[in-house]
């Protein structure tokens, strides 16, 4: 076991300073867990002594170098590389400058996929990975900020001590443990939900990149500047209440949110009034009484070609340029997806929308509450 003058002498404590900020305790702890001196020394320049714990926790096992990771995988470099690079492995601590630092357990998990990916062609195979990769990496930075806003920032508030915080980081990274066990029902509930929408809206029974979907993006006027104006505290709670809201509204009423862009919404389904329900309901949660926020909406129903989560063609184009046609409190459509809807459009006449060359017909909703 270390000691205090051992601490000392190598420079990662010291009395005068140290002394109530849990640091000895800290330095104890880690020992506990069979950290070495001189590995502390190296988290002290590195990643910190509060995070080196958590760190080792979160992905364990030593962090092989590509030779080595090669050699175990029985991949060629080239295929080893692409499958790394889509997942979005980047060089991480301890790991060769340049080099991601695969441990056993990520290689376990390259060599299954490349092996699941003998079903398909290889440039589907890492379309899908990137997309794979893409999510982890979103779901990754929320789980940070997650902790960063719940629990970090009180604590440094309040200047609670370093053990205390390292004991806070390690416990959370603990939650991973099961998380994978959680994941596999939810994944397979969204896949469930992706095939069925797929099934509703296919067009061709052999060719399956085009679906014929209602698009619709709803704009909220008003919102960016109202943002510029808040605290850092007050815009995370802003964007967080935003999203949310943003999320519930389209989920609730059978339609899928695509993305967020900026103060936009995309969302998708393949009926045509979910759509507008959905259109309906962001309208009402967003919409201010006094006037600050005042949404807008466009709509267009029509073929698609649907590509990794995403939705792209000519419909997904006039529907946001509708948008940019709609005034405040207005829902613009077109002609298709007014007749393939059930609700009753009233004709908004002809309207000339960037990128198209000519005028659109289109028919608008109201806006109530």
């Amino acid at each position: 076991m270390a000691t205090q003058p051992e601490f000392e002498a190598a420079g990662l404590y010291d009395p005068a300073i140290d002394a109530d900020t849990g640091r000895l305790e800290l330095l104890f702890w880690l020992d506990e867990k069979d950290f070495t001196i001189a590995e502390m020394v190296d988290a002290l320049h590195l990643v910190g002594l509060g995070a080196v714990a958590s760190d080792r926790r979160l992905v364990p096992g030593k962090r092989l170098d590509r030779e080595t990771a090669l050699a175990r995988s029985g991949l060629t470099a080239e295929r080893f590389g692409a499958i790394t690079t889509a997942l979005g492995f980047t060089s991480i601590t301890e790991s060769i400058t340049g080099e991601p630092g695969i441990t056993e357990a990520e290689l376990g998990a390259v060599t299954m996929l490349d092996a699941i990916a003998g079903m398909f062609t290889e440039a589907e195979t890492l379309g899908f990975l990137r997309v794979l990769g893409r999510s982890f990496a979103r779901v990754g930075e929320a789980g940070v900020s997650l902790f960063l806003t719940d629990i970090e920032s009180p604590h440094l508030a309040r200047q609670g001590n370093e053990l205390e915080l390292a004991e806070k980081v390690y416990n959370a990274i603990g939650l991973l443990d099961e998380l994978g066990a959680v994941l596999d029902p939810l994944l397979r509930r969204h896949v469930l939900q992706a095939i069925q929408r797929s099934r509703l809206a296919t067009i061709d029974q052999v060719e399956r990149l085009r679906y014929r979907y209602a698009i619709g993006f709803v704009d909220l006027v008003g919102f960016t500047p109202i943002s510029h104006d808040l605290s850092p505290v007050e815009l995370g709670n802003f964007i967080r209440n935003f999203e949310g809201q943003a999320h519930d509204a389209v989920t609730e009423v059978g339609a899928r949110l695509v993305k967020l862009i900026g103060d936009e919404v995309m969302f998708v389904a393949p009926d045509p009034e979910a759509a507008y329900q959905a259109a309906k309901a962001l309208m009402t949660a967003f919409h201010t009484p006094d006037g600050e926020v005042l949404p807008c909406g466009g709509l267009a129903y029509g073929e698609v070609l649907v590509r990794g989560g995403d939705y792209y063609g000519e419909i997904v184009n006039l529907a946001s340029r509708l948008v940019d046609e709609a005034v405040p409190l207005e829902l613009l459509v077109t002609d298709e997806f007014a007749a393939a809807a059930k609700t009753t459009f009233e004709p908004a006449g002809r309207r000339m929308l960037k990128g198209f060359a000519e005028p659109v017909v289109v028919q608008s909703a109201p806006f109530s509450r």
